[in-house]
């Protein structure tokens, strides 16, 4: 792993598995992957002030249209090339599924993130 030397706020919320309560900075370079990892996930594009193309925009990728789950997956590798530059010496895997929800008549979307020992699930629904 590159060395690399920032720091970002700690942006953890309680019922987070890693959450710590009096934590203001994160200096961990994983950890602030991490974090960027997630508000790309969390974040539809143009709820960004000033950068209207920030954001995973899972639900309406999922929901709206019938993409392939390669064409997703694209599409997340663009946002992290992007907006985490950090990681490009950092080996990592991304994967998404599009699956039939066992009990609703609609999909749901799984994405493994594996970065450095850390694994981070998402189910979009």
């Amino acid at each position: 792993m590159a060395a690399l030397d920032f720091k970002d706020f700690y942006i953890g919320y309680e019922g987070h598995p890693r959450f710590t309560d009096s934590k203001l900075i994160e200096d961990d370079a994983v950890r602030v992957i991490i974090q960027k990892y997630e508000m790309i996930l969390f974040t539809n594009k143009g709820e960004v002030f000033g950068d209207p193309e920030f954001g995973g925009d899972l639900p309406n990728l999922l929901h709206q249209t019938r993409l392939s789950a390669d064409t997703i997956r694209t599409d997340l590798l663009s946002q992290i090339v992007k907006y985490i530059p950090e990681i490009i010496d950092i080996d990592f895997s991304l994967d998404v599924e599009i699956l039939p929800h066992p009990e609703k008549a609609i999909e749901y979307m799984v994405i493994y993130f594996e970065i450095a020992g850390y694994e981070v699930y998402a189910n979009i629904v």
